[in-house]
């Protein structure tokens, strides 16, 4: 493998797990629907280097690990260990790169056999693979044991007798125990005391400079991430939206998302105590069915609206959060009105009622007044829904408010710091600087 290429290359991995797929579901003529967990990752880790992949829980990140791994079938695309697909090994070459790729679990208590001894636990690598003979199966656990912070003389006892800290470490002696080049670190420290989690993390660096260890290092917490990584990947609903080196995706973060991220964490300065914290709307949309376009833009403060729309982001923002409930036909009709005036018959409300109709709906789907213009536009809509002509008030807005987020999706561009972002492609060159929408 030459110097340049990377120990592990991740092309377009895709996960997809299937509901109604079962035999009865055919049966009865129901449509599989995927969960799409992991969507087109793509990413480079280097021999030596620490990358992050972090993101909020149920992103994708711990299913990318396991499936870049092999230990769940991937949907599609392609990982490359040093050059060699992956997804194409059986046999021999397969077994080969379950001892050159190991992974330490989160849970540092459900990942280890309880009916197991310690030192059985670290063995099993060694039986499985049938390294060396008895004695020097027992001499290796010995060492790893002893190497990770534990006595040798613990190697009888069970996991229900250490505390925590103590377990992951018997998990890293585990996935050391055939010399790996390759670990996935799947929220390693996440379980731990915070007192804990800085010894482990120490003793993880210490190991991946002792035996020129390469880490996938899988986390939620941007501390964890700062501290340990060279490189970060940051993953939100199944997609990578920005990589960079670690020292300038903290200092000059590109992505709304990672922005967003990283002003969620609580900061130790006394000078900052009184700052505004800007934190994200809205919840993180379904793998089941997720936005079409950029995934972010339902929860993102800097949607970029049509060339010719003069409006400021705020109340954009608010329409767009308004057409997505109209969409989704997330608005309850029967409610509207306090003393229930607006009743309505097999024609809908009648023609008299429909302005009060369509104030009420509005004083109810929108927190500020709307410029002469927008208010319009938006009364125009509403006034559909006075018939339930969802999708005529849907198509209302579509055709002034639709947005480039929403029709196209973002590519991650080719370069030292890539980012999937439409702020940072054509559309930005036509909109303005991305400062100008913060």
């Amino acid at each position: 493998m030459s110097a340049d290429m990377p120990l592990v290359r991740v092309e377009n991995l895709e996960k997809y797990f299937w509901e109604n797929d079962s035999i009865l579901d055919r049966l009865f003529g129901d449509e599989p629907v995927p969960v799409r967990a992991v969507d087109g990752v793509s990413l480079d880790i280097h021999r030596g280097e620490t990358l992050g992949l972090v993101g909020e829980s149920g992103c994708g990140k711990s299913t990318a690990g396991e499936t870049l791994l092999r230990l769940q079938e991937p949907t599609d695309g392609r990982v490359e260990f040093e050059g060699a697909n992956v997804y194409d090994m059986d046999g021999s070459d397969l077994d080969d790169f379950r001892r050159e790729a190991q992974i330490v679990f989160q849970d540092p208590f459900s990942s280890l056999d309880p009916r197991m001894t310690v030192g059985s636990i670290v063995r099993q690598p060694l039986d499985i693979h049938d390294v060396g003979s008895k004695a020097e199966r027992r001499d290796r656990v010995q060492e790893l044991l002893e190497r990770v912070g534990l006595s040798a003389d613990q190697l009888d006892r069970y996991p229900h007798e250490f505390s925590g800290g103590q377990r992951q470490r018997i998990g890293i002696a585990r996935a050391l125990a055939l010399e790996p080049d390759f670990l996935v670190l799947d929220e390693p420290t996440s379980a731990l005391d915070v007192s804990v989690q800085a010894q482990v993390l120490n003793l993880l660096d210490d190991l991946q400079a002792e035996f020129d260890l390469t880490y996938l290092l899988i986390s939620h917490d941007l501390s964890v991430i700062r501290h340990v990584c060279d490189r970060v990947a940051v993953m939100y609903l199944g997609e990578i939206v920005e990589i960079g080196p670690v020292g300038d995706l903290f200092e000059d973060p590109r992505h709304p998302y990672t922005q967003a991220l990283l002003e969620s964490v609580p900061r130790a300065s006394t000078a900052e105590r009184e700052r505004e914290r800007e934190t994200l709307a809205g919840d993180v949309p379904s793998p089941r069915n997720p936005p079409s376009g950029c995934r972010f833009r339902t929860r993102c403060p800097m949607v970029i609206p049509p060339e010719d729309l003069d409006i400021e982001q705020d109340t954009y923002r608010q329409l767009m959060t308004v057409r997505q409930r109209i969409e989704s036909r997330d608005v309850s009709l029967e409610s509207v009105g306090d003393d229930g005036r607006f009743e309505r018959g097999e024609d809908g409300i009648p023609a008299e009622d429909v302005p009060g109709f369509v104030a009420a709906l509005k004083e109810r789907l929108l927190d500020e007044t709307l410029p002469p213009r927008h208010d319009e536009i938006l009364e125009e809509a509403l006034a559909e829904l006075a018939d339930e002509n969802w999708g005529a008030a849907a198509d209302r807005l579509r055709e002034t408010y639709e947005s480039v987020c929403e029709r196209d999706r973002p590519e991650l561009e080719t370069e030292e710091h890539p980012v999937a972002c439409h702020l940072h492609g054509e559309a930005s060159e036509r909109t303005g600087e991305p400062d100008s929408w913060t």
